[in-house]
């Protein structure tokens, strides 16, 4: 390819809007936060015999998260508190957090999806969330990204949150210990979720609404969902615990 027309084709793709196929799992992102959800998951080993389990899952509600620039930050908030937010517009307000935390015979107590709900309309699409510094380009055609999570935990919160977290641990390197107590004893409390971490604390003119990450360490990906109308009705975090492709209802 000639250099004129490699350009023009990297400074398209950095330009180009990006929209990923919606998963084939999704429809899960609402069905498992309902209470009559219940399924079978296989938890074979590649090579054995098919071995079905029940699974089911407990909605854990975090309290409400308090946005108030309408910048929203999905990050790890002992690591990246100066994590971009995301592209997508949210309105400034309370919104709930809930977390879908498996029960069952396989992965008890880990979280499978984080979810905020902006509105009540139901979801009918779901797109790929990237924060505002992600673009597409040569060496990331797709635009891909996830969040990365290095201490276990995982957090949504506002951009304003972020900063003043960030100037707090700037000037007191011990500014965490209170949360890492404060998530850990509350994650005690509850029974369904061995080793649970949870926190909502308030910071700057908003606040922090942390939980633990699935399997922990990891880079998962977000998701924006839409109503009918086109409007942002919610957020969504999977933690990708399951192959969804082996649970039937």
């Amino acid at each position: 390819m000639r250099p004129r027309y490699a350009a023009l084709l990297i400074a398209a793709l950095a330009v180009t809007p990006v929209r990923a196929a919606e998963p084939q799992h999704a429809h899960y992102f609402t069905r498992v936060f309902a209470p009559d959800f219940v399924a079978s998951a296989d938890d074979s080993l590649p090579g054995e015999k098919p071995r079905p389990v029940k699974i089911y899952f407990k909605v854990s509600d975090l309290g409400p998260l308090k946005v108030a620039t309408g910048k929203l930050v999905v990050a790890d908030p002992f690591v990246s508190t100066d994590q971009q937010p995301l592209a997508v517009d949210i309105p400034v307000g309370t919104f709930p957090v809930r977390l879908a935390v498996l029960q069952g015979a396989m992965g008890r107590g880990r979280v499978a999806f984080a979810r905020v709900d902006i509105s009540d309309r139901p979801v009918v699409r779901w797109d790929a969330a990237r924060p505002v510094d992600m673009h597409r380009d040569a060496e990331n055609p797709g635009g891909d990204w996830g969040v990365s999570v290095d201490s276990g935990v995982a957090a949504y919160f506002d951009a304003s949150a972020g900063r003043a977290a960030t100037e707090a641990v700037a000037s007191d390197e011990t500014f965490f210990d209170s949360w890492l107590e404060t998530g850990q004893n509350a994650g005690i409390r509850e029974k369904a979720a061995p080793g649970a971490f949870r926190l909502t604390v308030d910071i700057g003119p908003a606040n922090v609404v942390a939980f633990d990450a699935g399997w922990g360490e990891g880079i998962y990906a977000v998701y924006a969902g839409f109503d009918a109308d086109g409007r942002l009705a919610a957020l969504l975090t999977d933690f990708d615990i399951l192959d969804w492709s082996k649970v039937t209802e």
